[in-house]
């Protein structure tokens, strides 16, 4: 069962990076503009029809799968995220939300799909690409809320090594951290028990398919600290 998990699970982390990565531009198939139209309604929906204190959460897939009944800070969740969602395209979509309410804080999971080996991630061009495409979102959160928290890139599973370069999980992160460090965001490391030292990889059992985590409670959890603030 696990040799068939790794192809299976590369091929969806491909096709929803490069599919969404494509949406704006009109180069995603077709399933994947609706996939990313209907998730824009429902998010702009929850946003509209929000409370007066909420929290929001943008980001990935490791975002959008968080469980909606949680209230780490006491308040109600908008689950903004995007499954498959660059750097890139999250941009591009965060763009076309509208807040009616201001959340009360804001948090960013983001860089999973900017990961594939075959766009050599800590290549300068690369690099560059995405930490204008996160200062991009942090400054368009900043724009909607006095609080926005930064996560550290999740660790990827072994199993994915072919495919992703897990060598950038700690780039990525430490980029973040210093974009945080520039714009006056706040950087944590929700998924710091995750990490199988420095390598980019998880420990094992960390994750559920080599991509997403095994348990996303706790990430929430290990997240609150600094989106509740003191």
């Amino acid at each position: 069962m696990k040799r068939f998990l790794a192809p299976a699970i590369a091929a969806l982390l491909i096709f929803a990076a490069g599919a969404i990565a494509g949406w704006s531009s009109r180069k995603a198939p077709a399933d994947a503009r609706a996939y990313a139209g209907m998730r824009l309604v429902a998010v702009q929906v929850a946003l509209d029809e929000a409370p007066a204190a909420y929290d929001f959460l943008a980001g990935d897939s490791q975002t959008e799968l968080q469980p909606g009944d949680q209230r780490p800070c006491g308040r109600p969740l908008v689950n903004g995220g995007v499954s498959g969602a660059t750097s890139s395209a999250y941009a591009d979509y965060l763009a076309t939300l509208r807040f009616p309410v201001r959340p009360s804080a804001a948090s960013l999971t983001i860089g999973t799909n900017d990961l594939l080996l075959k766009n050599r991630p800590r290549g300068v061009d690369a690099a560059s690409r995405f930490e204008a495409s996160a200062e991009r979102i942090v400054r368009g959160l900043q724009g909607v809320t006095d609080r926005v928290v930064v996560t550290a890139l999740p660790p990827v599973g072994r199993e994915i090594a072919a495919f992703v370069d897990a060598g950038a999980v700690g780039d990525y992160s430490d980029r973040l951290k210093a974009l945080c460090g520039r714009l006056g965001c706040t950087f944590t490391d929700p998924f710091a028990d995750l990490r199988d030292g420095a390598t980019g990889y998880a420990k094992p059992g960390a994750l559920r398919d080599g991509l997403h985590l095994a348990k996303f409670r706790p990430a929430l959890q290990a997240l609150a600290p600094a989106l509740c603030g003191g």
